[in-house]
């Protein structure tokens, strides 16, 4: 399989963790290195083989497009911002694609084949042990093995641990996007459910603990066929 070099610029601690996290989750991206700072990224870009980079707009020593512009040989990039106002500025210098946070792991996934030139059907993901829930304006590291189901909540999800209720920030579906393929199912539009946790099934009612929670007609035959 051929690899990419890949190289982050984003001076948020957290972003960072969130973005490296889910490029490592493509078995053919590498990341090279990390900078919060995009002056201390030139040499590597000038000596390394960079295929792919991955730019905030919103740097606090210099405009993440004007750096772009500053740049003789420029790989392939993906702005990553939270500040949607800079897109037309950005594919005006020729981005790639521009993600605006918070983002999905579908959605990163998307951008990468964008900027590879390639399209992956199904995007073979690496199990992380954790991910990383947002929670207001912070993000919370939990262990996947700790996760017993998640239920929607509105805009939010509720993410139920052995010891813990926790309100996330994020969509059911954009959980599920995050979560290791083949671990977790969707037995109803407002549940997923962790499979190693399945106590019972019927025909209508999956069992967690002393949760009793509902099979969607719709997903009725999916969780047939994977929990039986």
């Amino acid at each position: 399989m051929k690899t990419y070099n890949t190289l982050i610029i984003e001076d948020d601690p957290s972003d960072q963790t969130i973005l490296k996290q889910n490029i490592q989750r493509l078995p053919y991206l590498t990341v090279t290195g990390v900078f919060a700072n995009p002056l201390h990224a030139l040499p590597i870009l000038a000596d390394r083989d960079i295929n792919l980079l991955f730019l905030d707009a919103s740097l606090p020593d210099m405009n993440g497009l004007a750096f772009l512009e500053s740049i003789t040989h420029r790989p392939n990039v993906i702005l990553v911002t939270a500040d949607p106002s800079y897109a037309i500025a950005a594919f005006e210098v020729g981005v790639a694609d521009y993600v605006v946070k918070p983002y999905t792991f579908a959605r990163l996934v998307k951008a990468v084949d964008r900027a590879l030139g390639h399209r992956s059907e199904t995007p073979v993901v690496e199990s992380n042990p954790y991910i990383f829930l947002k929670m207001g304006r912070e993000f919370t590291r939990i262990l996947v093995n700790d996760i017993q189901f998640i239920e929607a909540f509105g805009a939010f999800s509720k993410v139920y641990t052995p010891t813990d209720v926790m309100i996330v920030s994020e969509l059911l579906s954009d959980l599920h996007a995050q979560l290791p393929e083949g671990s977790f199912l969707r037995i109803h539009k407002s549940y997923i459910v962790a499979k190693q946790n399945v106590m019972r099934i019927s025909a209508r009612f999956i069992t967690i603990n002393k949760n009793q929670l509902p099979i969607g007609a719709k997903y009725r035959q999916e969780v047939e066929k994977s929990l039986r």
